[in-house]
């Protein structure tokens, strides 16, 4: 399957509402398992998991590991919840793992927002909104944040996927910022989704390549430079996904590395408490 571009379009605008290209939130929603998709997406997942048949094993992962890192941060004593970059919402996201907290979810991508909008309707103590991660004074001061989030608390703070999206400028002014303005003890949950040594970087490439055509330009990083973006927050737990989800072993087998030493790593880490 082949998309091509088109020259008016630059995603987190139009490019989210256009049915007949593939749209991020429902790819993704599509590989885990969910039907808020379209055949697009669907054909655009399917050339994906051509490249890398292991993909959907990863991407559920992820969710297995928000989940997880949800009840967790709740038995912890968290009861509010900020996560970027949200994606496609679920019935079986952070706030159904922390039934009584307030849950703030964003995205940049339109048809996820107004999808969160409607699932969520009837939960007062959550909210879906549209917020841009380049964007966070905006963001943090929105009338639902300022509404459900209170800065004299400490905020389990979700990047989900950020970091395969933005530079290596953007994540580090992304998790300062965050880091100003979060309350001591507030803690970041993520899943750092790295790359090691490329055996097949041509398989790389082409997977790069198809997630520019479906307007998911991602770059994957080492472990090493994922920490690095988190700057002044103090890691708790760096520690591979099957791990952190009690997980055998060998869940992992070489080949759903990819020829590129593809690895995920559950991330919580916390800005000290005074």
């Amino acid at each position: 399957m082949t998309v091509t571009a088109p020259t008016n379009i630059t995603p987190g605008t139009a490019v989210f509402l256009d049915t007949s290209i593939p749209n991020t939130a429902r790819i993704f929603d599509y590989l885990d398992g969910g039907t808020a998709n379209f055949e697009v997406d669907r054909q655009a997942g399917e050339e994906m998991l051509k490249i890398i048949p292991s993909l959907r094993k990863w991407v559920r992962l992820r969710r297995a590991f928000i989940q997880e890192a949800a009840r967790r941060l709740y038995s912890d004593g968290f009861r509010q919840f900020l996560d970027l970059a949200s994606g496609m919402p679920t019935d079986e996201h952070i706030h159904a793992f922390a039934p009584d907290a307030r849950v703030i979810y964003s995205d940049i991508n339109p048809v996820a927002v107004s999808y969160g909008d409607s699932l969520f309707a009837d939960l007062v103590n959550v909210a879906y909104i549209r917020g841009n991660a380049n964007e966070l004074d905006q963001l943090l001061t929105a009338r639902e944040v300022r509404r459900l989030i209170d800065r004299r608390e400490k905020t389990a703070i979700g990047l989900n996927a950020l970091f395969l999206f933005l530079s290596e400028a953007e994540s580090k002014a992304l998790t300062q910022a965050l880091y100003d303005w979060a309350a001591p003890g507030s803690r970041l949950f993520l899943v750092f989704q790295t790359r090691g040594e490329m055996e097949n970087p041509e398989q790389y490439r082409q997977f790069i390549s198809l997630t520019q055509q479906a307007y998911l330009p991602i770059q994957l990083h080492t472990l090493a430079e994922n920490l690095a973006f988190t700057g002044a927050w103090q890691p708790l737990i760096v520690e591979s996904i099957t791990k952190f989800l009690g997980l055998p072993d060998d869940f992992i087998t070489e080949a759903d590395q990819e020829g590129f030493g593809m690895a995920f790593y559950a991330a919580i880490l916390e800005k000290p408490a005074m």
